[in-house]
Formats: C-alpha cells, structure tokens, sequence
C-alpha cells in the first residue's frame, strides 16, 4: 500500500471504525485472561477451611494455652483516688486527737471471741484443718474497722486504706498469674509502691512491671534452691500447679537487704506451701522483729492439703498469734480441707495504728 492509498483509507470512516473495534477487543481479552495461580505451601493452607486455625502470636507462651494478654484499655481510677489524694500528711510520730477505734478494747473483743473456739481444737491438727469456718462469727467485733476489699480473679483480698496521706509499700509474695488486686489496690491507693516475688517469670514480669517492681524468685526461710508448688504459664489455662525446683530468697533478707524496708504497709502472701518456711518470723521477737521490719496488715493463705507438715506448722503460728496479742485476724476463708485464708492487722505498731486505724 503506498503513501497516497494509506492517508486516503485514514479519511474513510469505515475503516477507523473497524480499527477502532479491533483495538478494543484486543483490550478487553487480555483484561479477561485468568491471572497466574500463586500455591500457599505453608502448613495451615493444607488444612481444609473449616480446620484453619489461627495462629499464636504470643511471645512469652510456652504451649499456645499460656496466659493470654488484653489489648491496653483506658485505665479508669477508682473514685476514692481523689479523695485519698486529698488527705492531710501523715505525722506518724504522734497520735490523732480522736481515734477512730479504741485498740485496746478491739483486742480485748477479738480474744474474747476467738479464743474460746480455737481452744477446742489445740492438738486437733485435723479439727483445725476442717472447722476453721467457725470463726468468721468473730469478724463483728471489727464493725468499726473499714475493711475493703480488692477482688482477684479467684479470690479476695482484703484491705485498711489508710487515714493520711504518705508513700505507701505493697509487697505480693506468690503472684499467681493475676494481677487484678494489686491493679484495682493502684488505682485506689495514690503513691504506692508494688514489689512482686514469683519464681515462675512469664507472665507474672509482664503483668506486675506494668506498675510495679518484680522479683524472679521464691520466698523462704533460706537461700538456695527449694522444690515449690508453681503455676507454670502453659498452665495458666487448666490451673494445674507443679513442683519444680526454684530459687529461694529469704523473707527478711528481701525485705530488708534488697528493698530496704522497715514498714510494710500490705502484704499478700499466697505460695502454695511455701509459706510455712517463714511464719514463725512474723512472732515477736523473730527475725522480722530483729530487723526491725513491720508488717502492718497482711492477707495469708496457708497450704497444709499440699504439705502435710505444715498442718503442725499451722496451728502453733495460730496459738503463738494469740499469744503475742500482736495481730487479730479476720475474714477466714476455709476453701478446703487444709486451705485457708485470712486477713491480718497489726494492733501493736505504734506507726501502722496511727496510719490505718486513728
């Protein structure tokens, strides 16, 4: 075709018209042509649809069944945060004009009542273990003392909030995987310091870091290492507890030697046995006593299901409490046989009575 014949057949209109068609089909098939197949080969695309399942992004889980962490949530204080913000200082060195409750007669009231039940089981380690329930008709005599309480996830602890404004000290022995308490106690309580004990470190250093200071080791009598009741985290989900082989730190030495501690506002001690490697240093003249460290009030559980040598161990610390007329206790919990619960207050520390109950 020359020059002159191609020009001519551009100035036909039937001619651009099936150029125009051609060029279009031309567009049209090659958006229609199937794209190239892309095969998964990882192993969830082997799995029929309805098996895939989702996988663990976890970092800390051991088996996938781990404790799981929430996504962060908007952190809402507690309306008594304010109000316990604007308490006056407190000047523990003196006591209040008007004290809110009479020590002397709560002490007299509380041995009153406890006394004669608890005497019906001296050298009765098994009545002691299965009857302990009993006592909670004694918990009238404290209707004058404002025991809060802080609920975890599978249990409550109790507290005193303080009546005037200064640095408080928390300390968790046995973090157990819930944290609930203590976060609920730091959105209570302003200017409070947490220390956390745990040998089991995930997730127990995640979730006590978030507000306060943790500690990878278990609490005894004396250093070395010590087969424990744990909670491992890829148990988290079925709560079944093991024995393993910890590291032990003693109560007083963490307490004084490595936080430096002389009072201890709370404290929650819940380690499965362990436990009754220190209950003897909470008696006058022990070590606590030695180092010069106050414990002002405490929530215990005590273990003797799972060491049966503690049941003895138990029911001295029992007898030499009231003996030393230092704590009263309150708030039992007999949960099973051998497992008990119960929430102490120091009514002889000059500091923690005008710090709690003045």
């Amino acid at each position: 075709m020359s020059l002159n014949d191609y020009v001519s057949h551009r100035r036909n209109p039937a001619f651009f018209y099936i150029f125009m068609m051609v060029f279009l089909f031309v567009i049209i098939t090659t958006l229609n042509r199937p794209q190239p197949t892309v095969f998964d080969l990882s192993p969830a695309s082997r799995l029929p649809k309805t098996e895939k399942k989702e996988v663990n992004t976890e970092w800390d889980t051991l088996d996938g069944i781990g404790y799981k962490f929430a996504k962060e949530k908007k952190i809402v204080m507690d309306p008594r945060f304010e109000k316990l913000e604007q308490l006056p200082t407190c000047d523990l060195s003196v006591d209040k004009e008007n004290s809110r409750i009479d020590i002397p007669k709560l002490m007299e009231s509380f041995q009153k009542c406890i006394t004669p039940i608890v005497n019906q089981w001296r050298d009765d380690l098994k009545a002691m273990n299965t009857k302990w329930q009993k006592t909670e008709v004694c918990d009238k005599v404290f209707i004058d003392v404002d025991v809060v309480p802080m609920a975890n996830l599978h249990e409550v602890k109790w507290t005193i909030l303080p009546t005037c404004k200064e640095e408080n000290i928390m300390v968790t022995l046995g973090i157990g995987h819930d944290t609930m308490a203590e976060e609920k106690l730091n959105r209570t309580l302003p200017n409070t310091k947490f220390f956390g004990a745990d040998p089991i470190i995930e997730p127990n250093r995640q979730l006590y870091t978030a507000f306060g200071k943790y500690f990878p080791f278990a609490i005894g009598k004396k250093p070395g290492f010590t087969k424990f009741r744990v909670l491992p985290n890829q148990n988290q989900k079925t709560r079944k507890y093991e024995y393993q082989d910890v590291t032990t730190i003693p109560l007083t030495y963490f307490l004084s030697d490595i936080l430096g501690l002389k009072q201890i506002d709370i404290a929650w001690i819940d380690i499965e046995g362990g436990e009754f490697e220190f209950l003897d240093q909470l008696h006058r003249g022990g070590p606590l006593d030695q180092k010069g460290i106050a414990i002002c009030q405490f929530n215990l559980e005590v273990h003797s299901k799972f060491h049966p040598p503690g049941a003895q161990i138990y029911h001295d610390f029992v007898f030499k409490i009231l003996e030393d007329r230092r704590y009263v206790f309150l708030k039992p919990a007999h949960t099973d046989s051998g497992v008990h619960r119960m929430f102490f207050i120091n009514l002889e520390d000059e500091k923690c009575i005008r710090k709690f109950l003045q």
